[in-house]
């Protein structure tokens, strides 16, 4: 299974990036939070980040933004804001496999595992995994979905 549901954002200003998204998409926004990661680029080069970030409410598809980190795959492309495309994959090991033999290898990994892969048209492309439970985006998984359903509405946490 496949179905893009994000496309992931990097804003130079997380407020201004939220006001002015939200304005021309009539969109509100979950509240800000900090998840603090530790990322390996596709150079091997190692980034310790506090990313904080949102997610547009609704559903089922929507629109991630987080604050811009300079210096690291986070920062705000040279093209503009948009970063990448996110979709739904229920056999992630063989998703991570596909695109390797498709000549796209991960440009960005969490722990070993791929988070993102560079695309055709220099795209970046984030296979979620339908098994992995992310609460606060519970309402964004498809129908069918055991982790479908309300989401979890943390506190504002934004450093």
């Amino acid at each position: 299974m496949t179905n893009i549901w994000h496309i992931g954002m990097a804003v130079p200003d997380l407020e201004q990036g939220m006001a002015e998204i939200g304005a021309v998409f009539d969109l509100e926004w979950r509240p800000v939070v900090v998840r603090s990661l530790q990322l390996t680029g596709g150079d091997g080069r190692v980034y310790d980040v506090d990313v904080n970030v949102t997610f547009s409410l609704g559903g089922p598809f929507a629109i991630e933004l987080w604050q811009s980190i300079a210096d690291t795959p986070l920062a705000t492309p040279e093209s503009g804001w948009f970063h990448h495309i996110g979709y739904w994959v229920d056999d992630f090991t063989a998703e991570a496999g596909r695109l390797r033999d498709l000549g796209l290898p991960p440009v960005l990994t969490n722990g070993g595992r791929p988070l993102l892969n560079r695309g055709p048209g220099n795209i970046m492309v984030e296979p979620c995994d339908l098994h992995s439970d992310q609460p606060t985006l519970r309402d964004l998984f498809p129908a069918g979905s055991p982790f479908a359903g309300e989401p979890e509405r943390p506190q504002r946490t934004m450093q």
